[in-house]
């Protein structure tokens, strides 16, 4: 077939057959949305009930390993678990536990009413060590960002762990269209590191 000849039948082709719409938040409680990087590392995201995402961070399409993530609201951890071979390992499990319930947790910009910052005790169960911290979360002037051809708003925020140096932040981007957010760097008295993501697709 002739350059031309295909151009013309994607012209006429529906449109689920030749382009792919941006993901919306609606493909959460479908398929998923998934972020994928140049070298192979990918991130899904799913919507397990209202209010609680599953993030699946796979290292890359060959290995058997991954990590799962659940997001109250799409941007407060409450536990990180290793995959084997898509199986659980109980002995890698860590959990946090807020302080309010789940709901009350506030997003930035469209519930902080203008905070600076605002911050949570949080307890948690690291393989059966429990202790606390406060997690302060610092929210950052909103930017466009693009993932391939599909661009959304990014609100970054910024946590600091009160164990951690008072230099040291995650650096987190909440999209707030779809209702999820991502590790994007970290922040130390050395520098800063990045993780950009290429691009973004529903999950069919």
């Amino acid at each position: 077939m002739s350059r031309l000849s295909a151009v013309l039948l994607a012209a006429i082709l529906p449109l689920p057959l030749w382009a792919q719409a941006c993901p919306t938040a609606s493909d959460l409680t479908e398929g998923g949305i998934i972020f994928e990087f140049e070298e192979g590392d990918s991130e899904t995201f799913r919507e397990l009930r209202p209010g609680l995402i599953e993030s699946v961070y796979a290292h890359d399409a060959e290995a058997s390993g991954a990590t799962r993530v659940l997001l109250a609201k799409g941007l407060y951890v409450l536990e990180i678990i290793e995959l084997e071979r898509g199986e659980l390992r109980p002995n890698t499990r860590l959990t946090y536990a807020f302080p309010v319930a789940a709901d009350a947790l506030l997003l930035p910009e469209t519930e902080t009413n203008g905070l600076a910052e605002w911050s949570y005790k949080v307890a948690y169960n690291d393989v059966g060590y429990i202790d606390q911290e406060t997690q302060t979360f610092t929210p950052q002037p909103k930017f466009e960002k693009s993932y391939g051809d599909c661009t959304y708003d990014v609100l970054p925020v910024h946590v600091h762990y009160s164990e951690t140096p008072l230099t040291d932040r995650d650096v987190l981007h909440y999209l707030p269209a779809l209702g999820i957010s991502y590790l994007a760097g970290n922040i130390t008295a050395e520098g800063e590191e990045t993780y950009e993501y290429q691009s973004i697709r529903s999950v069919k």
